[in-house]
């Protein structure tokens, strides 16, 4: 469930630190360190304490509204908890581990303190800080005798220190009152195991050990039953804040170059082993390269490391870069960043050509001008259609499969239209036929084939030839009309699928590739593929349209269901 974000602390606490400080390592929401921080879906990373076990309904740095996607909840970004252990050291981390419990108290969220306590104490249990706070959560919540052994404990440690000794003698008689209570109520007060014996003997051993200390502590210091003054335990909490606040400043100044710290291995990409580039992390928090994890979401919805399903994140098809993990590999390695981003850009430029290596698409007979849909779901073309839309071409080559050569010697360059990607990762793609080509070399990349090109071109006439050829024109068109207008059942619905004719060009040798009509006819025909490759193949107009004629009278002499024509329209399954 989203939840708002929780709101800054009021007042002049100096836990509190302005937007404006700049500091990498700072949760946007609380402004403290980070701590187990967690990547949302708009890429700004929260402290886990923050969050509160819940997505926030708004992001509290963009306002973007925020999606959690199918993981039960936030779960902490591994490499970003791997950095922060490594640009700190165990004291500066505990350091700020207290200064978040005692951030949580001042709000009055004493169980999301002890929460943060308990943790601490695991981590360090000889910590005395982390136990005074851990006690003082427990009086907030009204755990007396746990806070009792908490302070016990601190006195052991630290038995000089006079403020640790006045909260315990506040303690134990709410402890001992609270134990006794209980009996009463229904139990053998003579019980050993009961919490009043329990403070009994706690109290005891604590007098013997103190001594006299515990006599000067006790001449100094209100007794329980006397009235403290208004306000001077809100100005010990204060003086407690100040004092670890000057603490924590200190840390942050002379906290090392974050470079210093850390190398490019702790920055790297566990797929493809190089530097992050625009760095996602999912919803498991894991984090890629963004070009890698759509590469291995190609072939299955679950995160490369965990394996955890990832079904929910791919079906919103938006991975927001980690901004965090950016800033600081801006910060700490720049000119590596640099290189990295260079790498690429060359990588997209050679994507961007369209006569070297240009991606085939081996899967079906294509048209200049015809629209060609295509239902991509094979994994290395799902890759192919993705970088065809990153390098900006949004073009690739299409060609027929053919045995011995694993593909034709002859292809289309189709252009993406339109792209709809579905929620497992499929895509309907609507493209349209571009120029012819002849293949000159083949080549393969990522898995799928390439190759050399060169584009064909219509021979061009002149004078009395394009006179003629301009008269084999219009009567093979009219030819055309009169096989689209034969009126069957058949050549309505071809007209229903794949629209009218075409209008015929006023100049014939415009294009490289000829009329545009000659090709939608050519598409729609009942044809063998062998005999499509070989009209598609040459440059010479006029023989094209001489078998085009051909071909329309004998089906015109034919009754309209000797001439089935294809039902449906040409779609590529790869």
């Amino acid at each position: 469930m989203n939840r708002d974000p929780p709101s800054p602390p009021r007042g002049d606490s100096p836990v509190w630190c302005p937007p404006g400080s700049g500091e990498l390592l700072r949760c946007p929401s609380c402004r403290l360190q980070l701590w187990e921080p967690v990547t949302v879906s708009c890429g700004h990373s929260l402290c886990t304490p923050c969050l509160g076990g819940a997505v926030p309904a708004r992001c509290p740095l963009c306002q973007e509204k925020l999606k959690l996607l199918g993981v039960g909840g936030p779960r902490r970004n591994v490499v970003l908890c791997n950095l922060l252990e490594k640009c700190e050291d165990r004291g500066r981390r505990l350091a700020g581990l207290v200064a978040r419990v005692r951030h949580h108290l001042t709000r009055g969220e004493a169980k999301e303190a002890l929460g943060m306590a308990q943790k601490g104490v695991e981590l360090a249990p000889d910590d005395i800080s982390l136990r005074r706070c851990r006690a003082e959560a427990f009086v907030a919540l009204g755990q007396y005798p746990e806070a009792l052994e908490d302070l016990e404990a601190v006195c052991k440690a630290e038995p000089t220190e006079h403020e640790i000794l006045a909260q315990e003698d506040a303690a134990r008689p709410r402890a001992a009152h609270r134990g006794s209570s209980g009996p009463q109520a229904g139990g053998d007060s003579g019980d050993p195991a009961s919490p009043s014996a329990r403070a009994q003997d706690q109290e005891e051993e604590l007098e013997a050990s103190r001594g006299a200390v515990v006599s000067e502590h006790i001449q100094g210091t209100p007794t329980p039953g006397q009235q403290q003054e208004p306000g001077a335990e809100a100005e010990r909490q204060h003086g407690l804040l100040a004092a670890n606040e000057e603490g924590t400043e200190a840390a942050k100044c002379n906290q090392p170059y974050l470079g210093e710290l850390l190398s490019i291995s702790d920055l790297e990409c566990s797929l493809c082993i190089r530097m992050f580039l625009e760095p996602v992390t999912t919803p498991c928090g894991h984090t890629f390269c963004k070009e890698c994890l759509e590469r291995c979401l190609d072939h299955r919805p679950n995160c490369p490391l965990c394996k955890q399903s990832l079904r929910e994140y791919l079906k919103a098809g938006s991975y927001s870069c980690t901004v965090l993990l950016q800033d600081i590999m801006l910060a700490t390695f720049p000119a590596q960043l640099a290189e990295r981003r260079e790498l690429h850009q060359a990588e997209m430029a050679e994507l961007s050509n369209l006569t070297k290596n240009i991606p085939i698409f081996v899967c079906t007979m294509s048209f200049p001008g015809v629209a060609c849909p295509l239902h991509v779901f094979e994994p290395r073309y799902r890759l192919m259609i993705r970088q065809c839309q990153e390098a900006g071409t949004r073009r690739f080559g299409m060609c027929v499969y053919e045995t011995g050569k694993s593909f034709a010697d002859y292809g289309c360059m189709l252009e993406i239209r339109q792209l709809e990607l579905l929620a497992d990762g499929r895509s309907l793609v609507d493209t349209v036929g571009g120029r012819r080509f002849r293949v000159l070399r083949r080549g393969h990349r990522d898995g799928y084939n390439t190759a050399d090109i060169e584009y064909l071109e219509d021979k061009k006439v002149a004078g009395e030839e394009l006179q003629e050829l301009q008269s084999l024109h219009e009567s093979t068109y009219e030819l055309a009309q009169r096989f689209c207008e034969h009126g069957d059942v058949a050549s309505r619905r071809l007209l229903m699928q794949h629209g009218p004719l075409p209008e015929k060009e006023e100049d014939i040798q415009a294009s490289a590739d000829g009329p545009m009509w000659c090709w939608w006819l050519i598409s729609i025909l009942p044809l063998d593929p062998s005999f499509q490759l070989r009209l598609f193949s040459s440059t010479s107009l006029r023989a094209r349209l001489t078998q085009l004629q051909r071909i329309l009278l004998a089906l015109l002499q034919q009754p309209p269901a000797a001439h089935p024509l294809p039902e449906h329209s040409p779609r590529g399954h790869i």
